[in-house]
């Protein structure tokens, strides 16, 4: 349903467009119908977009959209001409001494957040930033700086595409930022009172992607949970659907800040499902999380799971901030998987679709989650 709601508003389910906001009605409804608790909550955030498709040259050769380059969330609006200038990882300012005012800072994606890179660009008289990533046959993945603050026309460029230090540059870009809401969608059985157990998924796309398998794989996930469990859950059971994870995990860090303290404190555990169909997946369980989760996860899900450091890249940080015993299960993105081929060759691309999303991954995992839900629900219970 996910896919056709995409494909029925513009090929994406982004925060903010009519895509999430379909997404919403119908997460929401079926929850209803099955007899949860639905509270839609509103998230205040700031809402980026593109206004007209952004361009980009080096050398003198345009380079094509999403296939050679990308534009991250919250990149200013702006042209730049230069030359291109390396500036190593551009994670310091010291790496931005031989950047002349005016030229194109030219780094690589990774080392530490990209808006670190552009705020060390902007401070060192860069006109723009170019950060190079591995990029695919089919495309540029999305990004986000995270914050509109940095002020710098930016763009991911594909590796495949070629560059020198000293390169001519001429970017593009035209967006624009707006303060504005969003909403979660909060869904709870059995008593209203007492321990909780919780697992979440991000409901939104990236820009100009139908995010099938990154995330509804993860919705589709909790939406069978909800079936499963019926009108006599054995326990507090609680499902989160998250807004705007893909700027910033900014739906569930405006839950967890909504929480008070003993609202906090009812939490027992939190699961976080998030890319569980991938083609050509690796079964992960995260291995930064809560160990006896974590066995729990790797106990009810069949085969061999490696462990994948998620850190502040997916849900689960907001409640593992707060305190909260958090892990999740995860079967790739752009990592190497079997064959030495991407684990998601569509991850945050337009063919992020349906026929993306390989069953033999995302069955189990979603039956694994289903298990460790109910199984935390009725230990609690006792």
């Amino acid at each position: 349903m996910l896919d056709l709601i995409a494909r029925q508003n513009g090929g994406e389910r982004a925060a903010g467009t009519r895509g999430y906001a379909g997404s919403v009605a119908y997460v929401a409804g079926v929850l209803r119908r099955l007899g949860w608790r639905v509270r839609v909550q509103s998230v205040p955030w700031t809402a980026w977009h593109e206004r007209s498709p952004a361009g980009l040259s080096v050398g003198g050769r345009p380079l094509k959209p999403v296939r050679d380059f990308r534009v991250p969330g919250y990149s200013a609006s702006g042209s730049a001409a230069g030359a291109l200038r390396a500036v190593g990882d551009g994670c310091q300012p010291e790496d931005f001494a031989a950047l002349q005012p005016g030229e194109v800072a030219f780094t690589g994606f990774g080392t530490c957040f990209l808006w670190r890179k552009a705020m060390n660009a902007k401070r060192a008289g860069a006109s723009a930033l170019i950060a190079q990533t591995p990029g695919s046959p089919r495309g540029v993945a999305f990004a986000t700086l995270v914050t509109p603050r940095a002020d710098l026309p930016v763009a991911l460029m594909s590796r495949r595409v070629p560059a020198r230090d000293g390169d001519p540059v001429q970017l593009r870009v035209d967006a624009a930022s707006a303060r504005g809401t969003t909403q979660n969608v909060i869904a709870e059985l059995g008593p209203e009172h007492g321990p909780v157990v919780m697992a979440g998924a991000h409901l939104d796309s990236v820009p100009g992607g139908p995010g099938v398998n990154d995330n509804g794989s993860g919705v589709a996930t909790l939406l069978e949970i909800a079936k499963t469990f019926g009108p006599r859950p054995p326990g507090r059971v609680r499902l989160g659907l998250w807004a705007a994870e893909e700027e910033g995990l900014i739906g569930s860090n405006a839950y967890v800040r909504s929480l008070g303290s003993a609202q906090r404190d009812e939490l027992e555990a939190y699961l976080n499902f998030d890319m569980l169909g991938s083609p050509n997946a690796v079964a992960a369980v995260y291995s930064d999380g809560d160990e006896r989760l974590g066995r729990l996860l790797r106990r009810v899900h069949p085969g061999s799971e490696r462990g994948i450091l998620v850190g502040n890249r997916s849900d689960g940080s907001a409640f593992q901030s707060a305190g909260v015993p958090v892990n999740g299960l995860y079967s790739g993105a752009n990592e190497a998987g079997p064959g030495g081929r991407p684990r998601d060759p569509c991850y945050h691309l337009p063919c992020d679709t349906f026929a993306n999303v390989g069953m033999d991954s995302l069955l189990p995992m979603a039956r694994a989650a289903a298990r460790a839900l109910y199984l935390l629900a009725r230990a609690q219970a006792k």
